[in-house]
């Protein structure tokens, strides 16, 4: 009878060792297809997902293209402190890859070895003049965040202007870059120019008081502070870009980025509203724009 009974209770035994682990078998199974459903956060196709579970974004950006963006430089550009401020309102840091937009290829060989080559999911420093020819149909532009134009700076002889008309009747000569859509302004408007081959030179001229008056792209006022720290030249105080004239500053993601877009649109939108571009595009002694209407 005894031994009946310990035979029974070893099987028992047994079956209750098999049922566990039948059990233990089938719960591996379940956590092995949770976690097959759940795709790593890193390994995402959403750019933003990627981003926040990373704690980084990564932007692209001209190493020269100051006073947007330059490598090893403080202050670094302005766009990129109003990208870390975009990034931090998630608690994201920011991530910088450097990319020559001027060289050969231009614009469009830089996004392909960029952006459109995922090493990076914002570039920096575009400007949106209501067309799209430059996106290749595989970028969209961020909401503005900027409106940008030439602008008349004025010295000596020239202080008292504040409109070409003036100069117009006054015939006193406007420096402009040559082959701008200023230049051409002038010309078919029929207002006295002087022209050089790029800013640089019509600046150093009105350091040497050759001449008194010059359109400027209105972001080369910020390397103004630093390139000319004894100019006596000055923008003429609320001086509004003319209509043809004026472009607004944006940047680009890839077009399938979407949420992306959305959360830059969002920051920018509230980074405009508290006035936060505005202070720190002023900082570069650039003068701020609200961006123009299209």
């Amino acid at each position: 009878m005894c031994g009946a009974v310990e035979e029974e209770y070893g099987l028992n035994k047994l079956r209750l060792v098999r049922y566990l682990m039948l059990v233990g078998a089938a719960f591996l199974a379940v956590q092995a297809f949770a976690a097959e459903g759940e795709a790593d956060p890193l390994e995402s196709s959403d750019a933003l997902v990627r981003a926040k579970a990373r704690g980084m974004l990564t932007a692209c950006a001209d190493p020269y293209e100051y006073p947007h963006a330059q490598q090893n430089s403080d202050p670094p550009g302005f766009d990129v402190e109003i990208l870390r401020a975009v990034a931090k309102r998630a608690g994201m840091r920011l991530d910088l890859v450097w990319v020559n937009t001027a060289s050969r290829g231009g614009t469009s060989r830089a996004f392909r070895q960029s952006i459109l080559a995922r090493k990076c999911d914002v570039f920096l420093g575009m400007s949106d003049n209501g067309e799209d020819d430059m996106l290749m149909g595989k970028l969209a532009f961020t909401r503005p965040y900027l409106g940008m134009g030439y602008v008349l700076v004025t010295q000596g002889k020239a202080a008292d202007k504040t409109t070409l008309a003036e100069f117009k009747e006054a015939d006193i000569k406007v420096g402009v870059s040559m082959s701008t859509p200023m230049d051409d302004y002038l010309f078919m408007n029929k207002i006295p120019r002087e022209l050089f081959m790029g800013s640089k030179r019509m600046l150093d001229a009105m350091m040497k008081g050759e001449v008194d008056a010059g359109m400027l792209f209105s972001t080369t006022l910020g390397t103004i502070q630093t390139d000319y720290p004894k100019a006596t030249f000055k923008m003429v105080p609320g001086f509004v870009p003319l209509d043809g004239l004026r472009f607004n500053a944006a940047w680009v993601v890839r077009k399938e980025d979407k949420s992306l877009r959305a959360f830059i649109d969002e920051g920018l939108g509230e980074l405009l509203e508290t006035g936060k571009i505005k202070e720190i595009v002023e900082r570069y002694g650039v003068p701020f724009y609200p961006p123009f209407a299209s």
